[in-house]
């Protein structure tokens, strides 16, 4: 996994805009992004898990910590996501008893491409 989050941080065309409970960052996966590979042969997007995992690091970042993944809520992917395409995500954060909940919005453009609420909890190991 620590490979995956480098790959991610290279793909990253500036840092996040980070304030106190949301995060926005922008990323563009060239073809040879190992995150591709498989998925399709031939016609290679993005895996619905990384795009959660681009939530969950942006997460970490307003965090300041490693957060551990607990569950997925409401998600709808409704985009491909291809090589080359300008990925903004988008989070607002929030803390509920012991558990962060992030709403998610990822886009293309000006097309949406998922949205879910990510369910993070504090103390993942590194």
């Amino acid at each position: 996994m620590n490979r995956m989050r480098q790959e991610i941080d290279r793909a990253a065309l500036a840092p996040a805009i980070l304030t106190t409970d949301e995060g926005e960052q922008h990323f563009r996966f060239a073809a040879d992004f190992v995150g591709f590979a498989g998925h399709f042969p031939d016609y290679p997007i993005l895996p619905a898990i990384l795009q959660v995992l681009l939530a969950q690091l942006l997460a970490e970042q307003l965090a300041g910590t490693r957060l551990e993944f607990l569950a997925l809520e409401k998600a709808k992917f409704s985009r491909q996501l291809r090589p080359g395409d300008e990925i903004t995500v988008k989070i607002v954060f929030r803390t509920r008893e012991e558990q962060i909940r992030c709403a998610a919005d990822l886009s293309c453009g000006s097309e949406q491409a998922a949205s879910f609420t990510l369910l993070l909890g504090e103390g993942a190991k590194a």
